[in-house]
């Protein structure tokens, strides 16, 4: 799975994010295009191509698994939609409205999803103008990590109110309580 990666473009064409199996993203712009953009181009760009690598990304995962597992295509969905509701549907339907925030180091980019098919993305105002384009692909790169990392421990948190995990009620209402 760490070897997976998955490539997306932007819609314009001019920017490739590679998101790896490990949660890594490496962002590149064609040559001379970065400057070329605003601040407000760029967030509509970068949102856009969010979505669409994270699904290519996400069904590229359900694949390996499928496989792995030794299932047909047929399996896989029967099983996608038996098991899509986790019994009162409370879970599917909450995992499609998990929020996650991350922001850059430097504190440039700020992503925002909600189930990881609704992307946004804030970029601060002179960023493009102050900044070399390989340092604003790293300030990126470090939202996304920032990112994941958030939806990792929310996404916990969600499996531990619906599945019996081992995390104990009050840790969870701290954790909860400390991310709002």
């Amino acid at each position: 799975m760490r070897t997976m990666e998955v490539t997306g473009r932007s819609p314009d064409g001019a920017i490739q994010a590679t998101v790896t199996g490990d949660n890594r993203l490496r962002l590149y712009f064609q040559p001379r295009t970065y400057e070329w953009y605003d601040e407000r181009g760029l967030s509509r760009q970068l949102s856009a191509l969010g979505t669409t690598t994270w699904v290519a990304w996400a069904r590229r995962r359900e694949e390996i698994v499928r496989v792995a597992l030794g299932r047909s295509r047929t399996e896989q969905q029967w099983i996608r939609e038996r098991s899509g509701g986790f019994a009162d549907g409370s879970y599917a339907a909450r995992l499609r409205e998990l929020d996650g925030v991350g922001r850059s180091s430097g504190g440039a980019v700020l992503l925002r999803l909600r189930g990881m098919t609704r992307w946004h993305v804030d970029i601060a105002e002179g960023t493009i103008r102050n900044w070399p384009e390989r340092r604003f692909a790293e300030e990126a790169e470090s939202a996304f990590g920032a990112l994941i990392a958030d939806r990792t421990m929310r996404l916990a948190l969600l499996r531990a109110e619906h599945f019996e995990i081992g995390v104990p009620r009050r840790w969870r209402e701290r954790a909860e309580s400390a991310g709002e």
